[in-house]
């Protein structure tokens, strides 16, 4: 066995630090499969409120917090809004093969589509695009160039052919000059997240930070506020990222439809910038889309997605998405294993951490200080983990910013606060009892010792906020023996 083999073998980290986001469907929609995904390492689970009504994803949340707590453990729902997405229409068969080098007209009339013309769910298309603009099909596999516009039908030449399904995903370049980012049916999904007490909000064509902070005014102002998760897909945010990272809570590189506005050899180095972006700003990183694709249909993924995996890790990703392949995919419960195994040998391979940068980082220096100055001594100690009891989850997101070896347990009595930490790096949310000033500390070591996160005698960092202070005000360390 080669050195590289041995140093794998014996390397392997036992705890994962990348989470696992799985996006739920038909194939998952049992308490079995749910409970399948989780027991294979997922964190967060994903609803895609652009497909499915809203009975399908209450019955979804309702059975991954359940099968959660059979596991003992806590999971994240995230509620994607649907955001203005351009689809074909339906499709009679529900698909038709389209051929290189032939004709077909999208139509602005509420049309059976066929092998020669389908509708669309933007009457106004022909007022958006002229003759040689190009119109991608199917999130791209497909391409048409724009012939004529003759009253409400697009006429186009299919440059790149393939088989179009019903109510696939349509992009026409240019398109976020004539949309608004938030919909009605957003709002009717915004309801939906917030009346499950969603974790997370996926925010679609978001283009500057005032669509993320349109959103966050929407939100109650009081109870549990779900964080915003931004979706970079349009390459008007890349213009727009810094402001976008410090609007939004975390943040989706979403490379399918990236891959659209911008050119495909583009791609992998825009993920690497929004990931070290976000890395330095201490904002949760998301990278979705195609990342197992071929495990939709096989029991194995290919080698090249192997390493996509294994570099999206290799980049300070926090966590790895899962959409067709546990929404739709024969085997959804393999895709999240070998994702996890993937991500967790990827982890052991040596790289330089991105600390946060100082003039990315929110207001409160004092919090941040502390949270650095915690992980040092953490690792001149060699403790066996750091505990962050919590309010609200932030003692615990600003510690994991600076990628400690150690594992991190965010402790909280809020189950809505444990939810939000699923998604961020390395952080184990556990639950602690309900307790107030001195029992604080005695409490999180206790959860700690429960979980088996240490054992008793560990050296420990303990790092919170003191008592009566506000919420988020991390402001002492301590080292203490389990």
């Amino acid at each position: 066995m080669s050195t590289i083999g041995v140093a794998f073998k014996t390397t392997i980290s036992p705890v994962r630090r990348t989470k696992i986001v799985t996006t739920l469907g038909p194939a998952t929609s049992e308490p079995a499969a749910v409970n399948a995904l989780l027991a294979a390492g997922a964190d967060v689970v994903r609803l895609n409120a652009a497909h499915g009504d809203a009975a399908v994803h209450v019955l979804a949340a309702t059975i991954a917090r359940s099968q959660a707590a059979i596991l003992g453990r806590a999971v994240g729902v995230l509620v994607d809004l649907p955001g203005p997405k351009l689809r074909t229409g339906e499709i009679e068969g529900e698909e038709v093969e389209l051929h290189a080098g032939y004709d077909f007209t999208l139509s602005g009339e509420p049309i059976e589509g066929d092998r020669d013309r389908v509708s669309t769910t933007t009457p106004a298309l022909a007022d958006w695009v002229g003759p040689g603009d190009d119109i991608f099909l199917a999130d791209g596999a497909i391409v048409l160039k724009v012939k004529e516009v003759k009253g409400r039908d697009v006429l186009c030449h299919v440059v790149r052919g393939g088989v179009l399904r019903s109510r696939k995903g349509m992009h026409v370049p240019r398109a976020e000059h004539f949309v608004d980012p938030f919909t009605e049916a957003d709002l009717v999904a915004l309801d939906l997240a917030l009346s499950i007490r969603a974790e997370f909000i996926g925010l679609s064509f978001v283009r500057r930070p005032e669509d993320v902070e349109n959103v966050r005014a929407r939100l109650p102002k009081r109870g549990p506020r779900p964080h915003l998760v931004a979706k970079i897909e349009t390459a008007a945010a890349l213009d727009h990222l810094a402001g976008i990272v410090s609007a939004a809570d975390a943040v989706m590189v979403a490379r399918g439809d990236l891959g659209i506005q911008v050119p495909a050899r583009r791609v992998p180095l825009i993920q690497k910038e929004i990931i070290r972006f976000c890395n330095m700003a201490g904002k949760p990183v998301i990278t979705a889309t195609q990342m197992l694709e071929s495990m939709t249909h096989a029991p194995l993924p290919t080698r090249a997605e192997v390493n996509d995996v294994a570099n999206a890790v290799l980049d300070g990703t926090d966590a790895l998405m899962l959409s067709e392949e546990t929404a739709v995919g024969l085997y959804p419960t393999d895709a999240v294993r070998t994702m996890a195994e993937v991500a967790e040998s990827a982890e052991t391979w040596p790289r330089q951490r991105a600390a946060p940068a100082a003039g990315a980082l929110d207001d409160d220096k004092v919090a941040w200080a502390v949270a650095h100055a915690a992980v040092q001594a953490a690792e001149d100690l060699g403790v066996a983990a750091i505990l962050c009891p919590t309010q609200s989850g932030r003692t615990a997101r600003r510690v994991a910013a600076f990628r400690p070896p150690m594992p991190i347990a965010g402790i909280s009595t809020d189950p809505h606060v444990r939810g939000r930490l699923t998604l961020v790096w390395g952080v184990q949310p556990l639950a602690a009892p309900p307790n107030t000033g001195d029992d604080l500390e005695a409490h999180a070591v206790e959860a700690a010792l429960d979980s088996g996160l240490v054992k008793s005698g560990d050296l420990v960092t303990l790092v919170a906020g003191a008592p009566g202070r506000r919420a988020g005000s991390t402001d002492h360390v301590r080292v203490v023996r389990a």
